[in-house]
C-alpha cells in the first residue's frame, strides 16, 4: 500500500531525482559505517528477506487491492542499515515487473526504508515496555505502515502542480487516474479553463482500505515473528532473552 505505482513521466523530475540523490547520500554513509564482516555474514539473510518482500508484493489481496510489504519483519531481522539495502533491491526488481517506473525507485526505497527502520525501533520499544511479542510486533507494524503510507501520500501531493500541467496538455483525458479528482476553477469572462487536481478522493480511498491492510499485515507479521521465535529466536535479538 505504501509503494508508489506511478509510471515514468508522471512525477516531476525534481521530485524523483531528489529521491535518488538522498538514496545515494544514505548509501555513502552506510557503506562507510558498515563493517564488511557483518555485511558478508548477514548477506544470505538479506537476500532471503528481499525475496520474501518481492513475493509479498506480487500477491494482491482482493477485494481491497492490497499487497503485503513484509518490510517490518524484514527490518526487525535485518536492522536499520541492511533493510535500506534490501528495499533498494526489492524496488528495483518490482520496477522491472511494472510495479512503478524506474524513476520512482529512489522514492520507493526511501518510503519502504522508513517503514522498515521505524518498524525495527518501534518493535524493540514495545518489547521493552510490554515484554510480549504479539502486541509488540502488531503495533510496530501498524504504526510503521501508517507512517509510510502517509509519506507516500505526501510524495504524491508534492507533484500536484505537475499533474495539472499534464492534464492541461492532454485536455483532461484521464491521465494517471486523476480524472476523478479534477476540479475546474470558477471562470471569468475571457479566462481560459484550468484543470485542478484534487487529491481528496484519492486519500479518502487509500486510508480506509489501508487501515484494513495494516490490520491484516499486522496479523501476518505477528504470525511470522512468532514462528521465527520458536525456530530461531536469536534472529529477533530480543532483549532479556537468551540467544
Amino acid at each position: 500500500m505504501s509503494h508508489i505505482h506511478l509510471p515514468d513521466g508522471v512525477l516531476p523530475v525534481w521530485l524523483w531525482a531528489s529521491g535518488f540523490i538522498v538514496v545515494i547520500l544514505i548509501w555513502t554513509i552506510l557503506l562507510r559505517s558498515m563493517k564488511k564482516e557483518d555485511l558478508t555474514r548477514r548477506l544470505p539473510l538479506l537476500g532471503m528477506m528481499a525475496a520474501v518482500m518481492v513475493l509479498g508484493a506480487s500477491v494482491e489481496i482482493i477485494p481491497i487491492a492490497y499487497h503485503v510489504n513484509l518490510t517490518v519483519i524484514s527490518g526487525i531481522l535485518l536492522g536499520p542499515s541492511l533493510i535500506f539495502l534490501a528495499t533498494f533491491v526489492v524496488n528495483t526488481i518490482l520496477a522491472l515487473f511494472g510495479h512503478g517506473g524506474i524513476t520512482v525507485i529512489g522514492l520507493n526505497t526511501l518510503i519502504l526504508s522508513i517503514e522498515g527502520v521505524l518498524g525495527y525501533f518501534l518493535f524493540h520499544l514495545f518489547w521493552k515496555v510490554l515484554k510480549r511479542l504479539t502486541p509488540a510486533v502488531f503495533f510496530a507494524t501498524f504504526i510503521a505502515l501508517l507512517f509510510s503510507t502517509s509519506a507516500m501520500i505526501g510524495v504524491i501531493s508534492l507533484g500536484t502542480s505537475h499533474y495539472e500541467e499534464l492534464i492541461h496538455q492532454e485536455r483532461g483525458k484521464g491521465i494517471i487516474g486523476f480524472e476523478f479528482g479534477k476540479e475546474k476553477e470558477e471562470l471569468h469572462p475571457g479566462q481560459p479553463a484550468e484543470e485542478k487536481v484534487n487529491l481528496g478522493p484519492f486519500i479518502a480511498i487509500v486510508l480506509p482500505l489501508g487501515f484494513i491492510g495494516w490490520m491484516l499485515e499486522g496479523v501476518i507479521t505477528t504470525l511470522i515473528a512468532r514462528y521465527i521465535r520458536r525456530l530461531r529466536p536469536d534472529l529477533l535479538r530480543l532483549e532479556g532473552e537468551p540467544l
